[in-house]
């Protein structure tokens, strides 16, 4: 099991289409190198997929052998300004361009710096848009722009008007939290199969609900019904042979149900580029996480429908309060997503932390939980997994029946 932290979060390009992650790490207290630690184990690359990784690294991880046995094409090491520009960083960077590698340096400000001497190295450069000062980012952009082939990168971007600004100083990439946050719309319209899971949801919370009025509630949506024989006959579930929608139902359970309907909901948000992607993969992501926290009184069902519905408003579009009212989420449920209060609200407050790369923060809350910090990393390492496992088969029922 793993003992460090991990954490990625995308980069995406102007038109939206993911472009690759940021994967950020937090060394152990002992001082093990995170990064190698998850490079030997196989997970690095587990946490990347198939995208290139932006990787932010001190002076002395860059010039150690793990950074430069990583494989270049996929491994962008994102350089610091302290790093210095003397003949050892210099030799590394042309060593690991050489092999066929890109660098990208980090945090250039309006004045010069030493980083500028390794600027003719750099791919690509990032820069913190956060000033509010336009003129002082345009004279960043533009000392970048005296070599045309250096792509800059917007970090922090928080607000529609953040990024709005920093595509008009002709940025290439952007990432930040708003990418992540809610911005649900009055007018959002659902799906009418969405439509019917949600009401299926509430349904199937309820015990005195027969199955019976279940398998016919699923049998009137074509959608719904397409989906659930997908997923039944998928690797995560390995059945076959299945003859109707109650074997469907009887083979997967009641708490499978819950959880195959709330991945339906998700995954039936059609959108128009890899930013739409992204939320539903973090909704889902955000749901295995929080189910992982379980115990003490708190259920895994519940945990994960707080997790989803965290960022399903988002997802679908639509105001949290309007979604819940078309669900019958238990009262606690709903308190934390709305209010941030009662006995979820913590498992939410740590997931949020913790996407952000807030490590202790994120630490802290799980230890008030009664989890084992020295677990958190494996469980969010785990959650990117599994989310990609989940949603693969229902994404592909969506675009075979629509």
């Amino acid at each position: 099991m793993s003992d460090f932290c991990v954490v990625r979060q995308p980069v995406f390009t102007g038109a939206g289409d993911l472009l690759g992650y940021e994967i950020r790490f937090r060394d152990t207290p002992e001082g093990a190198q995170a990064f190698a630690q998850s490079f030997l184990s196989g997970e690095f690359d587990n946490v990347r997929g198939d995208r290139p990784a932006f990787v932010p690294c001190s002076r002395a991880q860059f010039l150690g052998q793990i950074i430069q046995l990583a494989d270049p094409h996929t491994t962008i090491p994102v350089i610091p300004p302290d790093v210095g520009d003397d003949p050892a960083v210099v030799e590394a960077i042309q060593r690991f361009c050489a092999a066929g590698g890109q660098i990208a340096l980090d945090e250039l400000s309006e004045t010069a710096a030493a980083s500028d001497a390794l600027l003719p190295y750099a791919h690509w450069v990032r820069i913190d848009v956060r000033n509010d000062d336009t003129a002082a980012l345009a004279l960043i952009a533009a000392r970048v722009r005296v070599r045309p082939d250096v792509r800059l990168i917007a970090d922090h971007i928080y607000d529609p008007q953040q990024l709005a600004r920093a595509k008009a100083l002709g940025f290439d990439a952007f990432e930040g939290s708003h990418f992540s946050r809610p911005e649900p719309l009055q007018s959002g319209e659902l799906p009418s199969s969405t439509i019917s899971a949600l009401r299926l949801l509430g349904q199937a919370r309820d015990p005195n609900v027969q199955d019976r009025a279940l398998e016919e509630a699923i049998s009137a949506d074509p959608v719904l019904t397409f989906q659930l024989l997908r997923i039944v006959n998928s690797a995560s579930v390995g059945a076959r042979g299945v003859t109707s929608i109650g074997h469907a139902l009887r083979l997967i359970g009641r708490n499978a149900l819950l959880k195959w309907l709330a991945l339906a909901i998700a995954a039936s948000r059609r959108g128009t580029n890899d930013i739409d992607a992204h939320l539903v993969q973090q909704a889902v992501e955000r749901a295995r996480l929080c189910e992982q926290l379980a115990g003490s009184g708190r259920d895994a069902g519940t945990l994960f429908l707080v997790g989803l519905f965290s960022l399903l408003d988002a997802v679908l579009r639509m105001p949290i309060e309007d979604l819940l009212s078309r669900v019958a989420l238990a009262d606690d449920a709903k308190e934390a997503l709305i209010e941030r209060s009662g006995p979820y609200a913590n498992a939410l407050v740590f997931a949020e932390s913790y996407e952000l790369g807030m490590f202790e923060s994120a630490a802290e809350v799980a230890r008030e939980m009664g989890i084992d910090p020295d677990t958190i990393g494996q469980a969010y390492a785990g959650a990117l997994t599994w989310a990609e496992e989940m949603l693969a088969p229902m994404q592909q029922a969506n675009r075979r029946v629509a």
